[in-house]
């Protein structure tokens, strides 16, 4: 790989950078919004570093070749007297377009059903997150449907002793994920803290509604599952749905 290769590669992993935070939302797959001013930045230094080198590369190529036709003993190129070429990189440099196939080529969908189908146990909150729910279900007049997030329905359904949701119409919406290991099927969402690798699943167990196709979306409404005993205990909390409403993907799949 010449310095032109390596400057065109740079050009293409900026533009990959830039294509998928400003001409689409296609960022939002792998990390939060915030993140989205520092991938343009790193994609506009990437696009500019490499238009510079290949631009140096091509001035350097044609001061060489006047100093060729002056002095015949004088070669153009970098070598070191050994036969090596360090104006070239190592072939396996061109394993750095990968991310740009993969953004132009297959685009890597958002973790979605078999990510969230291969968490045996979610687990209960962490004592940190423990009673922070929002406002949703106090702000809602209790005869209609409360729109909650469902990380919210979940932590409430772990942590809350008072049982506030018991009898509440509640509207969640998520994508479907089959249920593998028994009856039902999960109405499912996502949360990122920073990026796909840190996603935890929140989930509910529905038994009550016909499975959809998995990872279709969905907004369902219907009331929980009150359990009996210790709600840490519950491996899966149930949503009973009265109805279902099939939605487009959203731009931001993640909670």
């Amino acid at each position: 790989m010449n310095r032109i290769a390596q400057g065109l590669v740079l050009v293409l992993l900026g533009a990959a950078a830039l294509s998928s935070t400003v001409v689409s939302d296609l960022y939002l797959n792998y990390v939060r919004d915030y993140f989205q001013p520092f991938l343009i930045a790193a994609g506009v230094v990437l696009v500019l570093l490499g238009g510079w080198l290949i631009a140096a590369e091509v001035r350097s190529a044609g001061t060489e070749g006047d100093h060729a036709h002056g002095d015949h003993s004088h070669g153009g190129g970098h070598d070191d007297g050994h036969g090596h070429d360090h104006s070239r990189a190592p072939g396996v440099a061109w394993l750095l377009l990968l991310p740009v196939v993969a953004v132009f080529v297959v685009a890597p969908p958002a973790l979605g059903s078999f990510t969230a189908g291969q968490a045996t146990d979610p687990g209960a909150p962490s004592p940190r997150t423990e009673g922070r729910y929002g406002d949703a279900l106090e702000d809602t007049d209790p005869s209609q449907p409360a729109e909650l997030k469902l990380q919210e329905f979940v932590l409430r359904a772990w942590t809350d002793e008072e049982r506030e949701m018991a009898g509440r119409p509640i509207e969640l919406t998520g994508f479907a994920v089959p249920n593998e290991q028994g009856e039902g099927w999960y109405l499912a969402r996502l949360q990122m803290s920073c990026c796909a690798a840190d996603a935890v699943v929140n989930r509910v167990l529905v038994t009550n509604a016909e499975e959809p196709e998995k990872d279709s979306w969905w907004t369902a409404r219907g009331t929980w599952v009150e359990p009996e005993g210790d709600l840490q205990s519950v491996r899966d909390h149930r949503f009973s749905v009265d109805t279902m409403t099939q939605v487009d993907n959203p731009p931001d799949p993640y909670e």
